[in-house]
C-alpha cells in the first residue's frame, strides 16, 4: 500500500492504469473506496491517481492538523511533487470537488480540467459566494458537538445516516459502499482546535480558466450551487442526472465514469441522462 510522506501529513495514495494522469478526490469522510466501481473505466484511458485526504481512509488523522481546503489543496500538490507529476485532470466529490476547485485557483497551470461532482463551492461568482449551505453547516455543526461529547465513533455512526446517503441506505449493498468508503474516518477534523485559512475565492475565481464540468443529480441538495456556478463561471459545462442524489459515483458509477470520459475527449457533456437508464 503506497504512501507519500509529506512532513506532517502522510497520504494513502494508488495509481492505476496507464496515460495522461486523472486525480480522484473523494468527497467529506469518504476514501478511496468510493471510487471502486469507476476505476477500471477510468484507468482504461488514464492514469488514475486516488487518494485519501487528511483525516480520511489510511492517511493520517491528528486533530493537531488544520483542516481547510487550502491545507487540502496544498497536501495536493505536494503529493503531484513526489510523485512528480506536473499537470494531471482533477475529478472531486463534494468537499473533493472544492479541493479540486480551490487547488485549480491557486495552480492554475497544474489543472487541466476540472470535474465537479455534486458541489461548486468556491465558485466563479465575482460578486461573492451565496449561502448555500445553511443546512449541511447544521450536519456538520451537529456532528462535531458528538464528537466532543461521545467520541468519533459516535459521530461518525451519526454522519453515516445524514440525508445526503439517503439513496444508499435504502438498500444493503448501498449500506455496505457506504460502510467500505467510511472506513479510517476518525472524526480528527470536527475536534481540531487549530486555525483554518479561508480563501478570496470571489478574488481567485478569475485563475478558473481551464475547462470546468459540473456533474450533479437532480435531487442533490446542493443542485442551486451548481447551477449558479455554472451560470457565472464562462468556461463551465453542467449536465444534470434526473434520479439522482448526491452520492452520484456510488449510485450510477458507470454513468459518472462514461460522462467524464465523454466530457475530456470531445469536451461536451452530452445529452441528459437518467440514472436509471
Amino acid at each position: 500500500m503506497p504512501y507519500a510522506d509529506l512532513g506532517s501529513v502522510r497520504l494513502h495514495y494508488e495509481i492505476t492504469g496507464s496515460g495522461p494522469p486523472l486525480v480522484l478526490i473523494a468527497g467529506w469522510t469518504l476514501n478511496t473506496h468510493f471510487w471502486d466501481a469507476l476505476l477500471p473505466r477510468l484507468a482504461q484511458a488514464y492514469a488514475v491517481l486516488a487518494y485519501d485526504v487528511r483525516g480520511t481512509g489510511e492517511s493520517t488523522s491528528d486533530s493537531s492538523l488544520e483542516y481547510s481546503r487550502v491545507a487540502d489543496a496544498e497536501d495536493l500538490a505536494r503529493l503531484l511533487d513526489v510523485l512528480q507529476i506536473e499537470q494531471a485532470h482533477l475529478v472531486g466529490h463534494s468537499k473533493g470537488a472544492r479541493i479540486a476547485l480551490t487547488f485549480a485557483m491557486l495552480h492554475p497551470e497544474r489543472a487541466l480540467t476540472v470535474t465537479a461532482i455534486g458541489s461548486a463551492e468556491p465558485h466563479g461568482a465575482r460578486e461573492g459566494q451565496r449561502p448555500f449551505r445553511p443546512i449541511a453547516q447544521a450536519w456538520v455543526f451537529k456532528a462535531r458537538e458528538i464528537a466532543m461529547k461521545e467520541g468519533p465513533d459516535a459521530a461518525a455512526a451519526y454522519l453515516a445516516k445524514g440525508k445526503l446517503f439517503g439513496k444508499l441506505r435504502a438498500s444493503v449493498e448501498g449500506v455496505r459502499q457506504l460502510h467500505r468508503a467510511m472506513e479510517g474516518y476518525g472524526a480528527a477534523d470536527l475536534v481540531s482546535t487549530t486555525p483554518r485559512r479561508e480563501l478570496d475565492s470571489a478574488a481567485l475565481a478569475k485563475n478558473l480558466t481551464m475547462p470546468v464540468f459540473f456533474l450533479v443529480g437532480k435531487e442533490d441538495p446542493f443542485l442551486e450551487e451548481c447551477e449558479y456556478a455554472y451560470q457565472h463561471l464562462g468556461t463551465s459545462v453542467l449536465l444534470i442526472v434526473p434520479g439522482a442524489g448526491h452520492m452520484l459515483p456510488l449510485e450510477a458509477p458507470t454513468l459518472v465514469a462514461n460522462s467524464i470520459l465523454h466530457w475530456l475527449a470531445t469536451g461536451d457533456p452530452g445529452v441528459n441522462p437518467s440514472v436509471d437508464s
